[in-house]
């Protein structure tokens, strides 16, 4: 038997052995942008990220929130392609490593490009997979260090392209990578033909040590492009959002299996990347939402995606993303962050934000009660006031001394006196210290 045919094996015992109840995933489809803005923009002029950052690979390592993101002095793929770090203490504001990058290009395989990290910490030891060998990376190394600055690279690559004509034959990176059970599993992505015409699809590979790796292989399937190995999320069928590419997984392990996150695009050059999700019981056979694609809104900054890391914490989802800037700007790429709608961020490290925030409502449109939220760094006499469309006072929600922190405050769709209000466009607008903002809400009957 091959070593990839042993997967099939091994799945039995390893893939389904933290097995799974029969209710189901809740899926986590809808998702709201924290702020307007990326919260990890490329580098200043001079520096080694100046042109993009791509591919942010996040872990919460306990108070702290820790960022490996790839970084090119020019625009992605064409310059000079290393690995940075930065962390955070809320998700939204970072501090860059000052002796960036923390993994260059250095060995003669990675060719000058190390891109999309994937970095989990297992005990003590940071450990990192990347791709290797340009953008697309076509190859996948591993590193390791004991303070997530300093790596200690593996010699040789990792994880290596299919036999030629196979689905992964020419392209390879890291997507995610857990530890179960003393078990690596890696859902990377694959693809073959040139880019960026190539198709991308999903696979999965497992590890006893993190560095030998074997790909998941369906018997049944003998022949190219399936012949070495088998994609465990595929694109869809012509015509669909995900026909060309379905790619850079963000997994996230639950009680009742494993939820993706991934992008998708029907082309390159007509239609944007957008989100899709997918839920699994033992992470190789996968079910696309129906509500695919799941991207909601894009960043008023971006309008095509490339998920990196999320994280459920505080009782939310939180998704790290690249987003690429419009074509009249140099569709350079930036680092956005969203949460599950209604995140009210609470507790421990997160419970003062950087900067005042007013937060779109959600949901909206909205027909009965909304959800306005927004963020004090500090404590300030604060007023958060409902106007109509014209400017007519509706409802005054917030009035008084409030502490720092993240703060929500429910609507219920009525003035003052108690009386509903009508349909329509209404406007909320909060005053805290110094700092005014307002924002647009559609209340729908």
């Amino acid at each position: 038997m091959t070593n990839q045919g042993k997967l099939g094996v091994l799945s039995v015992s390893i893939l389904i052995a933290p097995i799974l109840s029969s209710t189901g995933l809740k899926a986590q489809t809808e998702w709201t942008h924290v702020i307007d803005q990326p919260v990890l923009g490329y580098g200043a002029d001079g520096e080694w990220d100046n042109g993009a950052v791509i591919w942010p690979t996040v872990i919460r390592d306990g108070t702290t929130l820790r960022m490996w993101y790839a970084g090119s002095d020019d625009v992605l793929g064409i310059g000079t392609i290393q690995i940075g770090y930065a962390w955070s203490l809320n998700g939204i504001s970072w501090k860059r490593y000052t002796g960036n990058p923390v993994l260059s290009a250095e060995l003669s395989w990675e060719a000058g490009a190390n891109v999309s990290p994937a970095v989990i910490k297992d005990g003590d030891t940071f450990k990192m997979w990347y791709g290797a060998a340009g953008v697309p990376p076509s190859i996948i190394g591993y590193a390791t260090s004991a303070d997530g600055i300093n790596w200690d690279r593996h010699s040789k690559p990792v994880l290596q392209p299919g036999p030629e004509g196979d689905w992964d034959s020419s392209i390879m990176g890291p997507g995610t990578v857990k530890k179960e059970n003393n078990v690596y599993k890696m859902w990377y992505w694959g693809g073959r033909g040139s880019w960026p015409g190539s198709v991308i699809q999903i696979g999965l590979a497992i590890s006893n040590d993190g560095i030998n790796w074997v790909k998941y292989d369906d018997a049944s399937t003998t022949e190219a492009p399936f012949s070495g190995s088998d994609p465990v999320l595929k694109v869809g069928n012509p015509g669909e959002w995900d026909f060309l590419r379905a790619w850079s997984p963000a997994v996230l392990a639950t009680e009742s299996g494993y939820e993706m996150w991934y992008a998708g695009r029907v082309g390159y050059i007509t239609t944007a990347q957008l989100l899709g999700y997918a839920s699994s019981m033992d992470g190789i056979e996968w079910k696309k939402s129906q509500d695919n694609p799941v991207i909601g809104t894009r960043p008023i900054w971006g309008y095509s995606y490339l998920p990196g890391s999320v994280l459920k914490f505080h009782g939310f989802y939180h998704l790290w993303f690249t987003s690429f800037t419009f074509a009249a700007q140099g569709q350079r790429s930036e680092i956005g962050y969203a949460t599950s709608p209604g995140t009210s961020i609470s507790g421990g490290e997160l419970e003062i934000p950087v900067r005042y925030l007013l937060l779109q409502n959600y949901p909206n449109p909205f027909n009965g009660t909304t959800i306005l939220r927004y963020g004090l760094p500090e404590g300030a006499d604060a007023v958060l006031v409902i106007y109509d469309i014209l400017g007519r006072h509706v409802k005054t929600l917030v009035r008084g001394v409030e502490e720092a922190g993240f703060k929500s405050v429910t609507w219920n769709g009525r003035d003052e006196l108690g009386r509903p209000a009508n349909t329509g466009v209404y406007l909320y607008q909060i005053h805290a210290g110094d700092f005014t903002q307002t924002r647009k809400m559609l209340l729908l009957k």
